[in-house]
């Protein structure tokens, strides 16, 4: 697979839209095989050939971040509509090992599930004590209905990760 610098991808695009008006390139990130820092290569597709972003020293463009992607992506496309659809491959990089004794690292997993639970319980709490304080709001002025609104679902949200971890200690527990 060929590299190719911003500007050369910028330059392939341009004359493939002179045979193809409105040709759009394609995009993909892959995670850096062994990175567990997840970083990103990113690949374009023109005319139905696959690129390998590089710098301009040439050497293969690597990204810390999407946004630094979309950036680099954005310079390579003049007339972008602004849409980057850009699937993303983490292959093996992102999988946890497998545990060599299963049962105990059960129990760790619910220990630190049950600590989680109570963390997760204190901001419900926190979140009660806020609604508790909001009487009437939710028929009140635009502002008030707004932050009613997003206090009921923050804790419509908690509630349900809550009940998640309560699944999984039952999951966990034999």
């Amino acid at each position: 697979m060929a590299r190719k610098t911003m500007r050369q991808l910028t330059k392939l695009l341009r004359d493939h839209r002179v045979t193809t008006p409105g040709a759009q390139a394609t995009f993909r990130a892959a995670a850096v095989p062994g990175d567990k820092g997840l970083k990103f290569k990113l690949f374009v597709t023109i005319n139905a050939v696959e690129y390998e972003a590089a710098s301009n020293y040439g050497k293969v463009q690597t990204f810390s971040d999407m946004d630094a992607a979309v950036k680099y992506l954005a310079g390579c496309v003049e007339t972008s509509t602004g849409t980057y659809s850009i699937p993303i491959e983490t292959g093996v990089v992102l999988i946890k090992s497998i545990p060599a004794d299963l049962v105990a690292w059960a129990a760790s997993e619910v220990e630190r599930l049950g600590v989680r639970k109570l963390a997760q319980q204190a901001i419900v709490n926190k979140l009660e004590d806020q609604l508790d304080l909001m009487a009437g709001w939710d028929t009140g002025n635009a502002l008030q209905q707004a932050k009613y609104a997003e206090v009921v679902a923050q804790e419509d949200c908690v509630l349900g990760d809550i009940a998640a971890i309560d699944a999984e200690i039952a999951r966990l527990t034999p």
